[in-house]
């Protein structure tokens, strides 16, 4: 069995963290005293892009390496770690596009689907 690459650990740890500090920053520093410029028929319609992206991002996640893998049984490490880091990356994307949302809408129940992303991120 060959040994994962610390970098890889590195890397993961970095795409999974930085939606996670965008929407703690924009919790705890941007959010305080300030009031949502947006209506509710925009606030909807960001939160059902976000919620649609989330749910194509995990398909996505879980579908491009099973079918990028198909029938080979042992992968060369090099194609292992790039398989993951483009699987982390859908996730990344569509957590820093809630977290926009969130810093748009101020919408704190946004942050519900981000963690799930990053949990998610953290378990693939």
């Amino acid at each position: 069995m060959a040994k994962i690459p610390q970098s890889l650990y590195l890397i993961h740890f970095m795409l999974m963290m930085s939606p996670a500090l965008f929407a703690a920053v924009i919790y705890f520093i941007a959010l305080p005293g300030e009031t949502s410029g947006s209506t509710n028929d925009e606030t909807r319609i960001l939160q059902t892009v976000a919620a649609v992206l989330a749910v194509i991002a995990v398909g996505l996640s879980q579908l491009v390496p099973r079918f990028l893998t198909r029938g080979e049984k042992f992968l060369p490490m090099r194609r292992f770690a790039s398989m993951k880091i483009v699987q982390w990356a859908l996730l990344e994307g569509a957590a820093v596009f809630i977290g926009v949302v969130f810093f748009l809408t101020h919408q704190t129940s946004m942050l519900i689907p981000l963690a799930v992303l990053i949990a998610l991120g953290r378990i693939a």
